[in-house]
């Protein structure tokens, strides 16, 4: 199957491939597609040709649109979406956020989940809200891991060091997750892009890039995840930062999201982070036994291999 898979987010070559600074890229389009035989990336930027557009496309079966981070990129999406289908080519829209209630974003996201001829969600929840928004079939493709297979830290430091990564959207819930940890002797480390105000929380603050994130893995005992399972949009989160952790041998501790209440055996999930770190520091033999437990289960379930096999599977079905 010859499947174009769409980046609205620019596109950086490696020796490796393509491959992007925003995750969700990564995550939802580079990962699978290098995954996938048969696959060509592109990117489709708000000043694309719209005359030559279409010859990034011959010889397509299907083609797989990324998210659209800006409403001046609804137009060229649901125009190219029009022309494919009119050719024959199967046009799927890839959905890993709950913007549909966004001013901004809702009206795109909405017009293009109903201009195609299926869409893929990345959990089960954000799956039943598409189900709401558009009648066309809808799949659920999760996030794959990437980098390599660490292992379990061989002894706790004093104090324990905790690490926080993420998109700064997360941040809100940071400080909830420091206030629990307040009778924890630990120290902080937080992954972000800088400008978002995670220089002022009082840890230590390093910013994002993916070598960042994969380096402060290695150096620390844990991550914590804060987040708040009643607020829909984080409901709908994918579980790739904790399986991106307990890929590279780092026990979690994190707050219930519908995505991570299945890999529960794996870490700690529960309503008061500080206890996870408490039964970390308790119980440090059995939390890497669950580590390496989790492991077996992320190669299995969530390795590009699997999410690639996923996503072949979504693009054939129907």
């Amino acid at each position: 199957m010859r499947v174009v898979w769409v980046s609205f987010a620019p596109l950086r070559k490696t020796a490796a491939g393509y491959t992007s600074d925003v995750a969700s890229v990564r995550y939802r389009l580079t990962l699978p597609a290098q995954a996938t035989p048969g696959s060509k990336l592109t990117h489709i930027g708000p000043g694309a040709n719209r005359r030559t557009l279409l010859e990034r496309f011959a010889g397509a079966d299907a083609v797989v649109l990324g998210k659209l981070f800006d409403r001046s990129l609804v137009p060229p999406a649901l125009e190219l979406a029009a022309e494919l289908r009119k050719r024959g080519v199967k046009v799927i829209a890839d959905y890993c956020d709950d913007h549909f209630l966004h001013p901004a974003l809702g009206p795109g996201y909405r017009a293009l989940a109903n201009a195609v001829d299926a869409v893929v969600a990345s959990t089960p929840g954000l799956a039943e809200v598409l189900r709401l928004q558009t009648p066309v079939p809808v799949s659920v493709v999760t996030d794959p891991v990437e980098g390599e297979r660490g292992e379990p830290s061989a002894a706790l430091a004093q104090p324990v060091r905790l690490l926080w990564f993420g998109h700064p959207l997360n941040l809100d819930t940071l400080p909830l997750g420091l206030s629990q940890l307040e009778k924890v002797n630990f120290s902080l480390t937080i992954v972000t892009s800088p400008g978002a105000g995670a220089e002022t929380l009082g840890q230590r603050f390093r910013a994002w890039s993916a070598a960042a994130v994969f380096e402060e893995l290695r150096r620390c005992d844990a991550v914590v995840i804060p987040s708040n399972p009643h607020d829909p949009r984080k409901a709908v989160k994918s579980p790739n930062r904790f399986t991106e952790s307990l890929w590279a041998g780092r026990f979690v501790v994190a707050h219930p999201l519908p995505a991570y209440e299945p890999l529960a055996d794996y870490g700690w999930v529960g309503e008061h982070l500080g206890d996870g770190v408490a039964w970390l520091l308790g119980h440090f033999d059995e939390a890497r036994e669950r580590v390496r437990a989790g492991q077996e289960v992320v190669a299995r379930e969530f390795s590009p291999e699997a999410i690639g096999r996923a996503w072949l599977a979504a693009i054939g079905a129907g």
